[in-house]
């Protein structure tokens, strides 16, 4: 590794703040747990309240110079990308190694993270207004960068994450302070370390930390942009509306497939069954409801059991090319989702090998079948690998009815080869995402989010560039 290995080397880790690391001075330290077998690998200082005051007077001093030249926030963005890229190995072992995720997942979350940046490079020098002419006056409008922003991001994909904010908050010209999830910080210092000689100090700092620093920023910084869950989204909402802070906001969701009876069945179990397995189902976007039309539901159910319990296996018997699993990222969420596989009985439940996944915070795979509407397995999100196939439905309009039942609305599918089911159902479905044929594919040219309790606000697209600036209306007569 070339000059990552000192990142997870270190005897401990600490605040990256002006272009370096500083030195430690809050008496807040935490350990972090792999949460494959559960050892202690790395101490993580977290950022005391004077450091948090040190990166917001760093953002502030380097914000005219990152302004300034549209060009060279391209140019610089561009080389980062590229930096990661040549180190996405090392970076995805860095994943791996605090999420518990397998490798070959974290890597092709670095290639999404690299794609995010080079897409929002090429906005840079393109970011426009637009004008209009009247008798006797002329308008126009142009965008501003809205200053300091801080980035809070989840457990499940720290750097996707980040990378995913981080590209639309520098390409429109803001300095960005990352506040990555107290458990999963090593990716994003990591990346401050490769920024540490492209990008001009203080454009990015990275504080790892808990609640206390997400509200610091929250109260000093122009924007927040936040992926977790709905609570502290809610949260993080009535903390901003002291200032009335822009926010992002990406929370919760209960996602849904509906699978129609003229569907291509291999393909669609197994494009089930990586949405609502893959990261341990800790995904936002993770596939929680299934509605399965009457005419194919016991067939789909015997062919989906079948791959993931074969799936599931593989995991175990360490197939990577075919491990869709890894383990839940610590204790506290372990113990939240077995409290659903302890309090009935699953019609499926992956045959976990104790000898081989006992010592870390595994879940299997877990299916529930006859689940009703109502159920807190239908209606909760539990961010586990755990799959309701719901009662199963009649009409397209009936599925589409059940799917729109529920609180949240951010993801969902649609299986089918008719074109007509398919467009009506997009058309009817309340979710910020709908997949048809496929599922969890996210270019970083499409605006991503949710509505209802799923959040507001976009990541990703031109729309989460709008989310970073602000637009001004100007007029002049003549």
């Amino acid at each position: 590794m070339s000059r990552l290995w000192p990142i997870t080397g270190k005897k401990f880790l600490a605040p990256y703040i002006h272009g370096q690391f500083v030195k430690p001075s809050s008496d807040h330290i935490r350990k972090l747990v792999n949460p494959v077998n559960k050892a202690e690998h790395i101490t993580v200082y977290e950022t005391s309240p004077s450091q948090v005051e040190e990166a917001l007077i760093s953002a502030k001093q380097s914000s005219a110079e990152w302004q300034s030249s549209p060009t060279f926030r391209r140019d610089r963005m561009l080389a980062l990308a590229s930096q990661v890229e040549k180190n996405e190995y090392d970076m995805a072992q860095i994943e791996s190694l605090q999420t518990g995720k397998p490798l070959a997942d974290a890597l092709y979350e670095m290639s999404d993270v690299v794609d995010s940046l080079r897409h929002f490079a090429g906005y840079c020098d393109k970011i426009y207004g637009s004008s209009q002419q009247f008798a006797d006056m002329h308008a126009y409008t142009t965008r501003e960068a809205l200053g300091t922003v801080s980035l809070i991001t989840s457990f499940n994909y720290p750097l996707l994450l980040t990378g995913w904010k981080l590209g639309p908050a520098l390409a429109a010209g803001n300095c960005a302070i990352v506040k990555p999830a107290p458990q999963t910080p090593l990716s994003s210092l990591a990346l401050a370390e490769l920024a540490t000689d492209i990008l001009p100090a203080g454009v990015l700092n990275v504080l790892p930390g808990g609640a206390h620093v997400s509200q610091a920023l929250i109260d000093r910084t122009n924007k927040t942009s936040f992926t977790g869950s709905t609570l502290v989204g809610q949260d993080i909402m009535r903390r901003a509306a002291n200032r009335l802070t822009p926010l992002t906001l990406e929370c919760g969701g209960k996602n849904a497939v509906i699978v129609c009876e003229d569907s291509d069945l291999e393909k669609t179990i197994q494009d089930i069954a990586m949405g609502a397995f893959s990261n341990a189902g800790q995904n936002c976007c993770a596939i929680s409801r299934v509605f399965v039309h009457e005419s194919i539901h016991d067939e789909f159910l015997e062919k989906l059991t079948g791959f993931v319990k074969s799936s599931w296996k593989a995991s175990l018997d360490g197939n990577e090319g075919d491990n869709l699993y890894g383990p839940l990222i610590d204790e506290n969420q372990y113990n939240r989702v077995m409290k659903y596989v302890n309090d009935r009985t699953p019609t499926m439940t992956g045959e976990l090998d104790r000898t081989t996944a006992a010592n870390g915070y595994f879940v299997p795979p877990t299916i529930y079948t006859g689940v009703e509407d109502s159920d807190p397995l239908a209606c909760e999100e539990i961010f586990g690998p755990i799959l309701s196939i719901l009662k199963p439905y009649h009409s397209l309009d009936e599925a589409i009815q059940r799917v729109n039942k529920s609180r949240y609305g951010l993801a969902s599918a649609i299986f089918t080869n008719d074109l007509k089911k398919a467009h009506q159902a997009a058309n009817k479905i309340k979710s910020g995402v709908v997949w048809i044929n496929m599922y969890n594919i996210m270019p970083p040219s499409l605006p991503f989010g949710g509505r209802n309790m799923s959040g507001i606000g976009k990541d990703l697209g031109k729309s989460a560039l709008n989310e970073f600036s602000f637009e001004k209306s100007i007029m002049m007569s003549i």
